[in-house]
């Protein structure tokens, strides 16, 4: 049976992450929610396998890892 991808409205912390344009195999976890200096609304990313990397990211370059059934 396929599977279905459902497109993800929001996120939330704590949701497993992967950028557009970079390796799929660069997970992430989002740790928490800010504003950008154009009031943009974007994500404070913890890389799972990588004890220093903490990013920010609008959430518009955000896709879901659960969802698509990657972990």
């Amino acid at each position: 049976m396929p599977s279905k991808v459902i497109p993800i409205a929001r996120f939330n912390i704590g949701d497993l992450v992967y950028l557009c344009g970079k390796p799929i195999s660069e997970h992430y976890c989002i740790i928490g929610f800010s504003t950008n200096d154009s009031n943009q609304r974007v994500a404070i990313l913890k890389a799972i396998f990588n004890d220093i990397d903490i990013i920010e990211r609008p959430l518009s370059e955000l896709k879901s890892l659960l969802i698509r059934g990657e972990l």
